[in-house]
């Protein structure tokens, strides 16, 4: 009988929305809405180049918002296109044994990512944003580069990394929310988690880096409960931007918690300082401030402080045992050096105030009257 009231409640909940869609139609493409990307990838109106406008009807705020979302499937649909043909990304079906009529979600990849010696993993957080992008509100009212992961993807792929970009929301069949629910691809968690195990296990990669936002934040520590095995092994750094991440509701053990102390770093929203730190009692992950107040920012406010992050964890994971023991003695034997060299500079003065003591004693006694 339970099945049956849900199933009753799907078809008519389908049915308002369906409703609802014929009651506004909107444009299906963003030349048909009369907006256009500029060379700084800001939008802007076709006639008078001027920002979006959400309000075009004041007295009908159901419509305005019904046409916000109508335009923020577009902006999905572009930055998808984005990610296959400017910057090359593959994309990637999931789950990878999904029969022929089954629903299926997807995620991106770099060409040849598996096989590269380091990944980096970028993670969305939830609600409406899909793979490569951070916030919509902030393509649509800034620009790509704020809004979009391609700052990162594009870092990414300079520095010699393997990129993966997670589309954890992705859950539904056609991305619908009333569609049928993907396998493998149940929740946000169950996405990365099929990510991982197909293809980050897979993959050549012994350094692999995580950056998430928000609720990809859960996702990640999620991802390291489950795999702290090998999270201690390949991963030099998971870097949070304004993370809702738990350690106590998500059960995370000493290990875990002491793996993010190591290599955890969380930028969170605030007026301080880019990079200052803050002090956090329920958090063991070292947290900074990302130098700005809005929550959607934090991930690009905080973009450059991220890579240099990356860099030097990824640095400190992979210099050579042998090269850090040199290193270790160089600095002990410079250490010791300095060492004796100041006693014999302090056995040196000791000796000159005793010659001159002795050749002058009365001047010595002057000097210490």
């Amino acid at each position: 009988m339970g099945n049956f009231f849900r199933k009753l409640k799907t078809f008519l909940m389908a049915d308002t929305k369906e409703e609802e869609e014929g009651k506004y139609q909107f444009p299906k493409t963003l030349e048909e809405f009369g907006y256009y990307f500029n060379k700084d990838g800001q939008m802007r109106d076709m006639k008078t180049y001027e920002p979006f406008n959400f309000v075009v009807d004041e007295d009908n705020h159901k419509y305005n918002q019904k046409r916000y979302e109508a335009l923020g499937n577009i902006i999905t649909e572009f930055v998808y296109k984005l990610l296959e043909d400017k910057h090359n990304l593959q994309k990637v079906t999931i789950p990878v044994d999904a029969e022929p009529d089954e629903p299926t979600s997807f995620f991106y990849m770099s060409e040849d990512a598996l096989n590269k010696d380091k990944l980096l993993i970028l993670i969305h957080g939830n609600g409406v944003v899909r793979a490569g992008q951070w916030a919509r509100r902030l393509i649509i009212n800034d620009c790509l580069d704020s809004g979009t992961q391609l700052p990162f993807i594009d870092w990414g792929i300079k520095e010699g990394y393997g990129v993966i970009v997670a589309n954890t929301n992705y859950n539904k069949a056609n991305d619908d929310n009333n569609g049928e629910e993907i396998r493998c691809s149940e929740s946000p968690e169950d996405h990365m988690e099929c990510v991982w195990k197909n293809f980050v296990q897979e993959s050549k990669a012994n350094a692999i880096g995580i950056v998430a936002h928000s609720y990809g934040g859960v996702v990640a520590l999620d991802l390291a409960i489950n795999h702290i095995d090998e999270f201690s092994k390949r991963v030099f750094a998971v870097a949070l931007t304004d993370s809702v991440h738990s350690f106590s509701h998500q059960n995370g053990d000493e290990r875990v918690i002491e793996f993010y102390r190591q290599h955890g770093r969380n930028w969170a929203s605030c007026l301080d300082e880019l990079d200052t730190p803050l002090k956090s009692q329920s958090d063991f992950c070292p947290t900074v401030a990302a130098g700005t107040e809005k929550h959607e920012y934090t991930s690009y406010s905080s973009m450059h402080s991220i890579f240099k992050f990356l860099s030097e964890k990824y640095k400190e994971m992979t210099e050579p045992a042998e090269e850090k023991k040199e290193n270790s003695e160089k600095m002990a034997s410079s250490e010791k050096f300095s060492e004796e060299e100041a006693m014999s500079q302090e056995v040196t003065a000791s000796q000159i105030d005793v010659e001159m003591n002795s050749q002058n004693p009365e001047e010595s006694l002057k000097d210490e009257l």
